[in-house]
C-alpha cells in the first residue's frame, strides 16, 4: 500500500476524520456505495473525481436521488445548490490535502465549502494520489493555483490567466474562481467527515 496515502490517512484520523485508503478505484467506489446509508438523499459538490467514478449513475441504480447542480441548466443551479446544502449526504473532493491532513478548498460560490462546513451530516471527500502535497497551507494553495485552477478554467471555458498560461495572475483576472478559500484543520463537529484515499490519479 501506498506509504504517503498511509501516512496522510493516520495525520487525518489525528484530526478528527475517517479516513481509508484504497489501491484502487474500483474498491473506493464499492466501498462508498456499501457504505452510504440507504436510500439517502446524496448531493454532489463540483468534482471531477467523483465524474470520473460514475458515481452519480451507481447511486441513482442503488436508490439514492442525486442532486448535482453540473446537471441542469444554469437559471435552475441556485435553487438546486441551496437543496443541496440540506441533503443528509455530501459527496466532492478536495483541490488539495497534505500529509498532515489538512484539507484545503477554494471555491467560486463557496457552495462546497459550505456543506462540508454545515448541512449534511455525512460528508465523503474523494481524494486521488495525485492532490497530495508535502508541506503545508501554502504548498496546498500553490497545487491548486497551478495544477487544479488551469484545468478547471479550461474546462469552464474561462478566459483566466491560469487558463491561457497555466500561471496565476489574480491582479489580471476579470473572472476569477477563486473566491473562497478554506482549510479544514480539523473534522467539523456534529458530522461524520469520511475521507477516502484512492493511489490512482484522479480529477484535478
Amino acid at each position: 500500500m501506498n506509504e504517503i496515502l498511509e501516512k496522510t490517512a493516520a495525520a487525518l484520523r489525528e484530526r478528527g476524520f475517517d479516513a481509508v485508503v484504497f489501491d484502487q478505484a474500483a474498491k473506493a467506489r464499492d466501498y462508498i456505495r456499501q457504505d452510504m446509508p440507504a436510500g439517502a438523499t446524496v448531493a454532489i459538490g463540483g468534482s471531477m473525481t467523483v465524474k470520473q467514478l460514475g458515481l452519480e449513475t451507481l447511486l441513482r441504480e442503488d436508490g439514492h436521488t442525486v442532486l448535482w447542480h453540473w446537471e441542469v441548466e444554469s437559471a435552475k443551479r441556485p435553487a438546486l445548490l441551496h437543496e443541496a446544502m440540506s441533503a443528509p449526504v455530501y459527496l466532492c473532493s478536495a483541490n488539495a490535502l497534505t500529509e498532515s491532513g489538512l484539507i484545503v478548498q477554494i471555491d467560486g460560490n463557496g457552495n462546497r465549502v459550505s456543506a462540508m462546513c454545515y448541512g449534511p451530516q455525512t460528508v465523503y471527500v474523494v481524494v486521488g494520489r495525485n492532490k497530495i502535497v508535502q508541506g503545508g497551507y501554502a504548498q496546498a494553495v500553490r497545487r491548486i493555483k497551478e495544477t487544479a485552477c488551469p484545468q478547471n478554467a479550461r474546462r469552464q471555458g474561462l478566459n483566466t490567466p491560469c487558463a491561457r498560461t497555466g500561471h496565476c495572475d489574480s491582479a489580471h483576472c476579470e473572472s476569477s474562481m477563486c473566491h473562497v478559500f478554506a482549510s479544514f484543520e480539523r473534522a467539523p463537529s456534529g458530522k461524520r467527515t469520511q475521507v477516502v484515499l484512492i493511489d490512482e490519479d484522479l480529477g484535478y
